[in-house]
């Protein structure tokens, strides 16, 4: 057929004229093998059943306002005003509307950190729906594939998959994965496989596993052994936690201005194997200063309350006046989580970290206590740091935490590229009520609002269409 189709092509392009042949002969030929050579073939029977009916959906479906309110937040693409109408709609107990239900699953898919608030809205279809796909399948309530891999398995998973799937694992069976874990780490000869299971061990971390984190201390893989320490130090009451508070009072003395280390002891020399045994083996670590931090990092900041016999407010105001200061606080940064009250502490650290130190601070801090530490530590930042801290607090803020930061930045120079524009991370997470009342104040500041203020706008409407009905007034 190949042949006949080049000669055909070869007499299309001499012509019959010059060439020969007949012209009607010539065009059906064409006709017969392009189609032969070109057309596509035609799709095979299926012989698969049909899809069964969809269940029925027991569940309410929102107000017309707030079926409004989802289509215009698809158009706007805005992740967190999706987050937020996911949110009430739970909270209400109302499901996507079904015609919704393939736009919501393709984004789902497409983003995984909106999953867990848009399959809280897909109700029974939904569930129904997504099961009829293979991409859908983590809405459809049926186990993820990953899950069902055995565990003795799980080590033989892509390297992205192992610890996500281990973790999800102890989650569910915390006793069974956790033997599982201390078995293999003894038995895997690959560092690597060694540090997923010490990874895995986030998930449900408890004093049960200190005693397998304190032998992946004397792991020769720098990765393993950091790793267990970086677990140990969040793990609150422990060994560690006691050698470095030996480590503190025996290495410094409170001076009148401040903490400082002692001459002729611990610090002054270079560590010995037990020290080198609790510090990081990135390099962070090293020098008095390193190791200072180091020690700091492995107690809570109640050690410092309970020595300096203090609160929280004064001691932060001790260990900021030492020469060592900058150490000390560094590592009490990283236990702001365990602190009673951390804004002291927040305020005493930010006033040593660098910018990306003191965001990756506030990033590690539970929601609430975030938004009173940004507060509290905001009070000199320039614009561009205080917006990277305001776009890590999780939305809505609370009214509190929205007044505090619409002062900060009204009072803050706008940068030259947003010259009057307001902050976006402001009005999408901000307390919608709060700031609608502060409409005037908002335009009057930053007159420049179209498209921001119109996010502001459909968050009102969002909140409203979500509000309990008002009962009607009865005439006078």
């Amino acid at each position: 057929m190949k042949a006949d189709w080049s000669q055909t092509v070869q007499n299309l392009l001499i012509g019959t004229t010059r060439g020969g042949g007949d012209p009607t002969t010539l065009l059906a030929d064409c006709a017969a093998l392009g189609v032969a050579a070109f057309g596509a073939t035609l799709p095979q029977e299926a012989q698969t059943d049909p899809l069964p009916p969809a269940p029925p959906e027991p569940a309410d479906f929102p107000r017309p306002a707030a079926k409004a309110v989802l289509e215009a937040i698809m158009s706007l693409d805005d992740e967190v005003l999706l987050t937020e109408w996911c949110a009430l709609a739970k909270a209400g107990n109302v499901v996507a509307e079904h015609r919704m239900l393939p736009a919501l699953l393709a984004l789902g898919t497409a983003r995984p950190g909106l999953r867990a608030a848009v399959v809280e809205v897909l109700g029974t279809r939904g569930r129904w729906l997504a099961s009829t796909r293979p991409g859908w399948s983590w809405a459809s309530g049926a186990t993820p594939l990953v899950d069902e891999v055995p565990l003795d398995e799980i080590l033989d998973l892509p390297s992205a998959q192992r610890v996500r799937a281990l973790r999800r694992k102890r989650k569910a069976n915390p006793a069974e994965v956790g033997a599982f874990i201390a078995r293999e780490f003894v038995e895997s000869r690959r560092s690597s496989d060694r540090q997923v299971l010490i990874s895995a061990l986030e998930t449900g971390l408890n004093l049960q596993d200190e005693r397998l984190l304190e032998a992946a201390l004397d792991d020769k893989a720098a990765g393993v052994h950091d790793e267990a320490l970086r677990l140990l130090r969040h793990l609150g009451r422990t060994r560690l936690a006691a050698r470095a508070a030996h480590r503190l009072r025996h290495g410094l003395r409170l001076t009148p201005d401040g903490l400082d280390v002692r001459p002729d002891d611990l610090w002054t020399g270079p560590p010995d194997e037990a020290e080198l045994r609790d510090l990081m083996r990135d390099g962070s670590e090293k020098g008095i200063a390193g190791r200072i931090r180091a020690a700091a990092a492995s107690v809570p900041p109640s050690y410092w309350t309970s020595t300096l016999k203090a609160d929280d407010e004064k001691a932060a105001g001790m260990l900021r006046r030492g020469p060592w200061a900058g150490a000390l606080l560094r590592g009490v940064a990283d236990q702001l989580g365990a602190a009673k009250d951390p804004r002291p502490w927040a305020v005493a650290a930010a006033e040593t970290l660098t910018g990306m130190e003191q965001l990756e601070m506030l990033a590690a801090l539970p929601a609430k206590v975030a938004e009173l530490a940004v507060v509290a530590v905001s009070k000199n930042w320039h614009y561009d740091l205080l917006d990277h801290a305001c776009a890590q607090l999780p939305a809505p803020w609370s009214p509190e935490t929205t007044r505090a930061l619409l002062h900060r930045y009204a009072a803050l120079p706008d940068p030259r590229w947003r010259a009057g524009r307001p902050p976006s991370v402001l009005l999408a997470r901000g307390d919608a009520d709060l700031l609608g009342e502060s409409w005037e104040a908002l335009t009057r500041r930053w007159p420049e609002n179209s498209l921001e203020l119109e996010v502001l706008r459909l968050r009102i409407r969002l909140r409203e269409s979500f509000a309990p009905p008002q009962p009607p007034q009865e005439a006078q």
